[in-house]
């Protein structure tokens, strides 16, 4: 039986990165206990609803924000509700986002002891200038204290966040960060290109001069080379910025890769029933007063067309290694791949970007650096053919 991923937001931040893009607020941290409250009554009325019923839940993912702000009593009462609900797997994988600045030894074994299995630590860089640029409150040393406290508390899942071609980088500290973590030995490691969100502080100060971004040709050269030394040293990639020792790919992850259903609570916090798209308010106060009148805070939704989940099924399995499986996708909509864009992947894998290994089509390297790139040609190869 397919099974559902359950996301949980925490909005709440000590201080908003300037590369961020997230719904988070600053500042409030007085409205937990309140937000905690609100989050039960939405479990309640999410829960009765029958297809939500119907699901068995295999992963539960504490995302922000800071979820590490809240205490692990506070993130057991969560839990408590989410478990007294819902429908879970008995191999439940339980994710909580932190901070390295906002977690101690002891709240870490405490999380531990009320159900988190898989911690995931937004790092971002082992470098204190870079850190500083990226307006991060911990240090380099605060992130390395942090997973050896994760090891003594006992986690045995952990994921490091770290981000590469930021502005003023060179590949030599960037290697050196990645030696520093491999040191650590997590056992997932996420490494993202620094992405400029439109409207973001980095945004604006790029559009100033104040900050000038690397080069596209130089970022390509960061990615090769992550990819090169994670898998050198034991870290397989699975999809475009992730990588995992061996079992230890993220289960949560997967389920929206896959296509599987997915609950989201919390501000701003987006769902998927296999049909209709749905997503909360990006307000705290709307939030707040949605459920203090028993109304849920939805703010919009969309019923997927076919196109749409033609798309998104070509998106999504191309990000991951494994590849779009070309009988699966011909099965599923009737028609081949090939006859569906029209040819442009033939013409990708003329160019070096595209490779069918078995009946999979999957990125190349030069492919991976690019994926949004040859994602946004087949989605106007759709668009294009849908209008004829």
């Amino acid at each position: 039986m397919p099974t559902a991923a359950l996301y949980i937001h925490i909005p709440f931040c000590e201080k908003r990165c300037v590369y961020c893009d997230f719904y988070t607020v600053a500042g409030v941290n007085s409205r937990i206990p309140d937000y905690i409250e609100t989050l039960k009554k939405e479990i309640a009325l999410r829960a009765a609803e029958p297809f939500w019923q119907r699901q068995r839940f295999a992963t539960i993912f504490f995302g922000g924000g800071t979820p590490s702000l809240l205490s692990p009593l506070e993130i057991a009462e969560i839990l408590d509700a989410a478990f007294s609900s819902f429908n879970f797997e008995k191999q439940l994988e339980v994710t909580l986002e932190a901070n390295p600045g906002t977690i101690t030894g002891e709240q870490l074994a405490r999380y531990r002891a009320v159900g988190i299995n898989r911690l995931s630590l937004g790092i971002q860089s082992l470098h204190a200038d870079e850190l500083e640029r990226l307006d991060r409150l911990h240090s380099p040393q605060q992130a390395i204290d942090a997973m050896l406290m994760a090891r003594h508390a006992g986690f045995e899942n952990v994921n490091m966040d770290f981000m590469f071609a930021l502005p003023q980088q060179t590949l030599e500290r960037w290697q050196q960060t990645l030696e520093q973590a491999f040191a650590l030995a997590p056992q997932h490691i996420s490494a993202y290109n620094l992405t400029i969100e439109n409207g973001t502080p980095l945004d604006v100060a790029i559009r100033k001069g104040q900050i000038q971004p690397l080069r596209e040709e130089e970022e390509r050269a960061f990615y090769h080379f992550t990819i090169d030394f994670l898998e050198r040293h034991g870290y397989a990639r699975y999809e475009v910025s992730n990588f995992a020792q061996p079992g230890f790919e993220a289960r949560h992850n997967i389920k929206y890769w896959d296509g599987s259903a997915y609950l989201g609570l919390g501000a701003s916090a987006h769902s998927y029933d296999g049909r209709r798209r749905f997503w909360n308010v990006a307000n705290l106060r709307k939030y707040l007063e949605a459920l203090a009148g028993e109304r849920l805070p939805e703010a919009g939704s969309e019923q997927l067309s076919q196109r749409q989940k033609i798309f998104e099924t070509a998106f999504l399995g191309l990000r991951q290694r494994r590849g779009v499986d070309l009988a699966d996708f011909a099965k599923k909509f009737r028609r081949s791949f090939d006859e569906t864009f029209n040819g442009v992947a033939q013409e990708m894998e003329q160019g070096g970007f595209l490779i069918r290994c078995g009946n999979a089509l999957q990125l190349t390297r030069e492919g991976l650096f690019v994926c949004d790139e040859i994602c946004a040609r087949l989605e106007a190869q759709l668009d294009s053919v849908s209008k004829e």
